[in-house]
């Protein structure tokens, strides 16, 4: 009677040390992600080219975001597309050229935009583009927005920044239509 008590421990210790071991590799792999977009942008910059962080990337970064109060600071990739999502911050393509146009920035709650849910209107956040320049932008406004009752209001023929993301923070959906959307102008 012993030995399938010990199998069945032995299973389960299988079992959480699997588990433990698959959550570890994928905070790995974000990390490292982390660094290699780094790379990216530095070589962008330099360069001028676009650059991928890795060779089989199907993005590449095209911004880097500084919220000084919340001490954030992100690398926008191109797309917001759930490939590029996974790793940062994406500017949707639809949009305008960061610092010069309009543009929106999707990301998502639980990781690089759950910063979002403490800023405050009247808060300073950096833009750099692609030239190296940085863009001060200043929060004029954060508003809910359910998107299958309405449109995101963006307004696309003056220079504003638009960061989305979902609805509330700290909860589990599938089917979210709820975002908030935080609204800056330059400053």
């Amino acid at each position: 009677m012993a030995k399938p008590k010990l199998l069945v421990s032995l299973l389960l210790i299988v079992i959480t040390a699997i588990g433990f071991g698959n959550a570890a590799w994928l905070s790995v792999k974000a990390e490292l992600a982390q660094v290699l977009i780094k790379r990216a942008w530095t070589e962008t910059l330099q360069t001028g080219d676009q650059v991928r962080p890795w060779q089989w990337a199907d993005t590449w970064p095209v911004g880097r975001m500084v919220h000084p109060n919340s001490n954030t600071d992100l690398y926008i990739l191109e797309g917001a597309q759930g490939n590029a999502l996974a790793f940062g911050p994406g500017r949707h393509a639809n949009a305008g050229e960061l610092g010069s146009e309009s543009s929106v920035i999707g990301g998502h709650k639980d990781t690089h935009f759950a910063f979002l849910e403490k800023v405050n209107v009247g808060d300073a956040l950096q833009l750099q583009t692609l030239d190296g320049v940085w863009h001060p932008y200043r929060i004029s406004a954060k508003r809910i927005v359910d998107i299958q009752d309405q449109d995101l209001h963006v307004q696309l023929n003056q220079k504003r920044l638009y960061l989305v993301t979902c609805y509330p923070f700290h909860t589990i959906s599938q089917n979210n239509h709820v975002r908030l959307v935080v609204e800056l102008e330059p400053s």
